[in-house]
């Protein structure tokens, strides 16, 4: 099948990050960029005029694409959560909405997350009466990301969730493929942004031992393995996605390597690419790097994407 993909690059909204991604690799425009936000950027309508004027200021090719991925923090100081019904997470989605209304940005993602670090709640009964809790907040992330012109996506997760500040947190929903299919049967309009180093790190976890190094390891690999069957290969679990839309690209290890560079860690990336070239709309790449302000690993990223997409 041909690539109908558009490879795109990921920054925080700020001058320095925005500067370093907004210029051509080897000649050669990247074709859009995914702003990943935190909810100082949404918190008053200063901090999100301050984007958008960096946005619509920025000298890009006409067809350039804008994605936005929402925060992991909320604006009452807790983690965004999908299912805890609270003010604040709607808030964000309001701001979200009105930020991609003003850049015109083509996609909206948030993280199909309830995270905690008690371990109690990783039981088959909590995971069922999280995605009930979470459908009326799915629907209306729907209703205003269509209203603004986005596409709504939700996004598969990690085992482990560092929550950008090294925590060991957990979340009884999210991981498995059959969680994002039920919701997006039930949200129509909802499509699927896929993170192939959060799959990686989550069909690891499904098949290695506990390690005793760490507490929540046995007990976090119980529960993931009374989870519907998901195929033990990425390629293979990328299929089972329903309505792919786009996708995040970086390579994993163990159970907590997450966002490694296109050739280093446990996954080979090319055959997952090929297979996304042909169903994502835009593939992402999102690899840690070393200095933030300097995307060396995402640049080589896409350089490996365009070579096997060509």
């Amino acid at each position: 099948m041909a690539s109908t993909a558009r490879l795109c690059l990921k920054a925080r909204p700020t001058p320095n990050q925005l500067a370093d991604r907004l210029r051509p690799i080897d000649g050669v425009w990247p074709d859009g960029l995914e702003l990943y936000l935190t909810a100082a950027d949404l918190r008053t309508p200063a901090a999100t005029d301050d984007v958008v004027e960096r946005i619509n200021s920025a000298g890009v090719p006409h067809d350039f694409a804008w994605l936005i991925e929402g925060p992991v923090d909320s604006f009452d100081g807790a983690d965004f959560d999908v299912a805890r019904e609270s003010e604040a997470d709607l808030r964000v989605l309001d701001r979200l909405a009105d930020l991609a209304r003003q850049i015109r940005a083509r996609a909206v993602n948030i993280h199909v997350i309830a995270p905690s670090s008690d371990l109690t709640r990783l039981t088959l009964e909590c995971r069922a009466a999280l995605l009930q809790k979470a459908l009326p907040f799915v629907l209306r992330f729907v209703e205003l990301m269509q209203g603004a012109g986005a596409v709504p996506t939700i996004e598969n997760m990690p085992p482990v969730l560092r929550m950008r500040r090294g925590d060991f947190a957990f979340t009884p929903i999210g991981m498995a493929s059959d969680d994002l299919q039920w919701l997006v049967e039930r949200a129509p309009g909802l499509r699927v942004l896929v993170d192939t180093s959060h799959a990686g790190l989550y069909l690891n976890a499904r098949r290695f031992a506990p390690d005793p190094a760490y507490t929540w390891s046995g007990p976090l690999i119980s529960y993931l393995r009374k989870l519907p069957a998901d195929p033990p290969d990425l390629e293979s679990y990328l299929q089972q996605m329903p309505e792919v839309e786009n996708a995040q690209v970086s390579n994993a290890e163990g159970i907590l390597g997450e966002g490694l560079a296109y050739d280093r860690g446990d996954l080979d990336l090319d055959p997952a690419i090929r297979w996304l070239g042909g169903h994502a709309r835009h593939i992402v790449t999102e690899t840690i790097e070393t200095n933030n302000d300097d995307a060396i690993l995402m640049r080589d990223a896409l350089r490996r994407m365009r070579l096997v997409l060509s």
